[in-house]
């Protein structure tokens, strides 16, 4: 619910910017009415003054949204009325809907009245609406809170402008798109936008490949290829068209590479969407008098998301969950924590292609990098990185201190983490702390998720908690599985490492089972 909630606030921004657009011309035209024929209609008065005001609503609702305020369910009730009523009127002054309503709700207006009524479902309850933080900057990460926040406004708006300017050079070039439908166009510009995504990615995962870099994973929108267990899967996801983008992972196969390689493919997928975008706005501007001349608006819309795209992306931004090209390229390009923490993710990564074993960490910039950051899913990673690290050396009590911190980071700022990641602290909890209750609390934290995937981690975390609560025949069962899983994973050092935590927890089973 809240992938919807965020997906409708930037549909917010998006109608505060078009609704304020539209009032400034407004009041422009106003100034106009002692030359103008005839005066505005009461009609046409209450549309203009409507105008600013559903601005305002819509700007309202996201910015109490973005900054965590308390009335910012009211606004998002609001603001998805608004879109109702309005769809609502649309549909009704529609002489499709009178004549056809089966037919009526495939254009646009139903669409609006759609976003609405989920809108007003997603702002319904009372306990859903909490602080987003994820533009907030993390120290010394090269982003701004600001930026982070105007950076989708911005482009948002500069897509509008570009586009508003290709219709006015359409139409001076006596160009026309012919509509064939609301859904046809719709399913055309979805396209191209997953278009544009994949070769941004394409960009990133051929340097990688150049550089001696593994590809374990490449995401387009819904569309998302990954590395699982040693082997390539594919899964359609639904919600990742509620904010279509990307990413790549890689995995080197040489942990102490260059910096300046890292640097390459990073910046690749700008560069490969500046091209392309370069090469839509030539065929764009070349198109009247050729064959593709009717194919004007797909091309314009392509290269102006393209170049966007690219200049946006060396802007240092974050959302929630990823890094700008720009911002990722200051980091690496600074001598501080966030070096070392990109070169800590870049030897974790190395485990999965290489003999390369947590034990082989730089566990001094591991340390470096927790000491500055020290909040977010990144101080989170950093700590369960040195955990494993001292797990692997065989230090116990380092290894419970590092998860320690890890779960203070998890209640402080952390606590949205995907299933997987509670393997480590159910794994931790039980069989390093012997903590029954830690592990079962953490265990149910992990449920909650509704994990799909029952690999190898999975059936040692649970065989793990069934341990240490004293159940060891359902123990015993859950490590079968996952010891049949685990053998059949690669030779690399992160699945080898996995095969010396099975190891360990055969040997606990085989001594309690003694002692029982």
């Amino acid at each position: 619910m809240r992938a919807v909630r965020n997906f409708l606030c930037w549909m917010f921004a998006l109608g505060a910017i078009l609704f304020l657009r539209s009032a400034l011309f407004s009041v422009l035209d106003i100034a106009s009415w002692p030359d103008a024929h005839l005066p505005p209609t009461l009609l046409s008065a209450g549309i203009r003054a409507a105008l600013p005001l559903l601005g305002l609503v819509y700007g309202l609702a996201c910015w109490t949204f973005w900054s965590g305020k308390t009335s910012a369910r009211a606004w998002g009730l609001v603001a998805s009325g608004a879109n109702a009523v309005l769809g609502c009127s649309f549909l009704y002054m529609d002489r499709r809907f009178l004549t056809a309503p089966a037919t009526a709700f495939l254009n646009p207006d139903a669409l609006l009245l759609g976003v609405g009524i989920a809108g007003l479902i997603a702002f319904r309850r009372r306990d859903v609406i909490k602080a987003e933080q994820f533009s907030q900057p993390l120290p010394g990460d090269s982003t701004n809170a600001i930026v982070n926040r105007a950076i989708w406004i911005a482009g948002t708006g500069g897509f509008i402008s570009a586009m508003t300017w290709w219709w006015r050079w359409a139409e001076s070039n006596n160009l026309v798109w012919v509509r064939s439908s609301f859904l046809h166009d719709l399913f055309l510009l979805l396209l191209l936008e997953l278009l544009m995504v994949a070769i941004h990615e394409f960009g990133h995962a051929a340097a990688a490949e150049v550089l001696g870099m593994k590809l374990r994973a490449f995401i387009v929108g819904p569309l998302q290829w990954r590395v699982r267990e040693g082997k390539w899967e594919f899964r359609f996801i639904l919600s990742g068209f509620l904010a279509i983008g990307g990413a790549t992972a890689v995995a080197p196969t040489d942990p102490h590479r260059p910096l300046w390689r890292d640097i390459c493919m990073v910046a690749a997928g700008p560069v490969v969407s500046l091209l392309a975008g370069l090469a839509g706005l030539w065929f764009t501007l070349t198109a009247p008098g050729h064959p593709w001349q009717q194919e004007w608006l797909p091309l314009s819309f392509f290269s102006t998301l393209s170049l966007l795209t690219a200049v946006l992306n060396l802007i240092p931004f974050r959302t929630r969950a990823f890094y700008s090209d720009g911002a990722r390229i200051l980091q690496l390009l600074s001598p501080g924590p966030w070096a070392d923490l990109h070169r800590a993710f870049t030897a974790a990564a190395a485990t999965t292609v290489t003999p390369f074993r947590p034990r082989d960490y730089d566990i001094d910039a591991i340390e470096r990098a927790s000491s500055s950051i020290s909040v977010g899913q990144p101080a989170l990673h950093l700590r369960l990185l040195a955990a494993s690290y001292y797990l692997d050396r065989g230090l116990i009590a380092d290894a419970c201190q590092a998860l320690a911190d890890a779960e203070a980071i998890y209640h402080e700022s952390a606590s949205d983490i995907p299933a997987e990641l509670h393997i480590p602290f159910i794994f931790g909890k039980a069989y390093l702390q012997h903590d029954a209750e830690g592990a079962r609390l953490w265990w149910e934290r992990m449920q909650a998720k509704n994990p799909t995937r029952h690999n190898a981690d999975y059936w040692i975390a649970r065989s793990a908690f069934l341990w240490s609560e004293h159940r060891l025949p359902e123990a015993r069962e859950a490590w079968e599985k996952g010891n049949d899983l685990v053998q059949q994973l690669p030779h690399a050092g992160a699945y080898e490492t996995d095969r010396d935590q099975f190891a360990l927890l055969q040997k606990e089973l085989e001594l309690s089972a003694v002692a029982g």
